[in-house]
């Protein structure tokens, strides 16, 4: 085990590994200093993954030993696997002369807006050690904006409950699946707007099916940062992100998307390594994130991911998007706190993100002993939570064909903060369609203090930190009252 130090919002971040490899029960660490998930840091298939997508997500790997160095959130079960090359961000010309002159690290590749991805001359740990190094002596010199290692993270899917079917609580809920008026309030909404077509919601995920019958039509742009093709088509049953699309706006007249008239940036920027897990590079996600503001003029950014720890170069990207994004007015982010139970997740705990917690019909905040009977999940709270969507057995696209979910092209049962987020970025989607002048802080503003209190058992007003479910109609009045 090593521990390995780095900057991240200008302060030191501990980054302690263990041998990512085939099943090994040697005690280990996470961030936390407890033990982490066996699963995390036993599963040969992450390696075996991470091994395999190391080419086509953007850093080469050299390990002459059968190890890999990679950090476990005991919590989540992400696993996050330090590189032996490192993102540079905002340096000047001087600095990769002397990383290259000095340690020999050599340009792999230069992103948007001023990323740099640097590759040691050294392989496997030292290359790692090598990497953490640069990094921080690049900080203390002072001429770079951010620098450290680049980061390749594996994220656990989280099981779906395989049975029964929803009636569309989440966009209407008649009391036949919870309670009455638990939902969104879409039908009100609609009655105001649909959304619309010059509003593009960007959706980053392991990617969309782009010709699903369903929306299709909708798709405007495409990128692939994983494999590099045309479209952002998924591999295999990669179906998450198809689902998160159709959360937004799936034009099925029987499963329609809460803003269905809005218009569809599909990304891909992570892809399923088979076995229960799906696989993304930081320094791809960050350029991904800065083609959807700068290029696609995305006005939505949609994140159904997250774990492991923070680092400047997705931070930054998003910064960028909230301060550059839609011509100055900000792009709105939305991410998925996590559904452990635990502390809320990065990139969803940064404060320019609205973080989106999960509810169940019953308008409770999704626990393992809510009244859904997920029993294996709960949505993560604490700081960084800032609203509920629903997140329970959610009808939505599945992969056009017999891929996916499922045979069918529609899935009833997607779940998790991740069926939650797309609730949020769908009705910001609907506000830009009536007051696209809106900044992206003011919008974020206006869908958390519109949002309706959850109550207790007693029917009391919860004091739990964003214990607050999405009205999408209350939003769009408030909206409107703010042009």
């Amino acid at each position: 085990m090593a521990t390995f130090k780095y900057y991240a919002a200008g302060r030191v971040r501990r980054f302690r590994t263990s041998p990512l490899r085939a099943p090994a029960r040697a005690a280990a660490t996470g961030t936390t200093g407890e033990p982490v998930s066996t699963t995390a840091l036993e599963g040969g298939e992450v390696a075996k993954a991470i091994r395999g997508c190391g080419e086509s997500l953007g850093t080469p790997f050299e390990w002459p030993g059968a190890d890999l160095l990679a950090q476990s959130d005991h919590c989540s079960g992400a696993v996050t696997l330090a590189t032996q090359a490192v993102v540079v961000d905002g340096a000047r010309a001087s600095e990769l002369r002397w990383l290259r002159d000095q340690h020999g690290f050599e340009v792999l590749r230069e992103g948007r807006q001023g990323k740099v991805l640097l590759l040691a001359p050294q392989g496997g740990a030292a290359g790692v050690k090598a990497a953490f190094d640069v990094g921080e002596r690049l900080i203390r010199r002072g001429n770079v904006a951010s620098a450290h290692p680049n980061f390749i993270r594996a994220f656990p899917r989280l099981p779906r409950p395989g049975a029964g079917t929803s009636l569309g609580w989440n966009l209407h809920n008649d009391g036949r699946e919870g309670l009455y008026g638990a939902d969104v309030h879409a039908r009100a909404a609609w009655t105001i707007t649909r959304g619309s077509a010059e509003v593009r919601v960007a959706v980053l995920d392991e990617g969309v099916d782009s010709l699903h019958p369903s929306l299709k039509a909708a798709v405007v742009a495409q990128l692939d940062v994983v494999a590099g093709n045309p479209n952002a088509l998924p591999d295999g049953n990669d179906a998450h992100g198809t689902a998160c699309a159709g959360v937004v706006l799936s034009r099925d007249a029987s499963v329609s998307g809460l803003a269905p008239h809005s218009s569809l940036v599909a990304v891909r920027i992570a892809r399923g390594d088979g076995a229960g897990h799906w696989v993304l590079d930081d320094f791809d996600t960050a350029d991904a994130i800065d083609w959807c503001w700068e290029e696609a003029r995305a006005d939505v950014l949609s994140n159904s991911w997250g774990g492991g720890p923070p680092t400047d170069v997705i931070t930054r990207a998003f910064e960028r998007a909230r301060s550059k994004g839609r011509g100055g007015l900000g792009c709105v982010l939305v991410a998925a706190v996590g559904n452990d139970q635990g502390p809320v997740n990065f990139p969803a705990r940064l404060p320019l993100v609205l973080g989106v917690g999960a509810s169940n019909p019953w308008d409770e905040i999704k626990t393992l002993t809510s009244r859904d009977g997920e029993s294996w999940w709960g949505s993560n709270h604490g700081p960084g939570l800032d609203l509920l969507a629903p997140g329970v057995r959610i009808p939505t696209t599945d992969l056009h064909g017999r891929r996916g979910y499922g045979p069918a092209d529609f899935v009833t049962d997607f779940n998790g903060t991740s069926a939650a987020t797309p609730h949020v970025a769908a009705a910001a989607a609907l506000i830009l369609a009536v007051a696209p002048r809106l900044t992206a802080a003011r919008i974020r503003d206006i869908i958390i203090g519109s949002a309706d209190p959850l109550r207790t058992a007693s029917g009391r007003r919860s004091q739990r930190a964003g214990a607050r479910r999405l009205n999408a109609y209350a939003a769009l009045r408030a909206a409107m009252r703010a042009t």
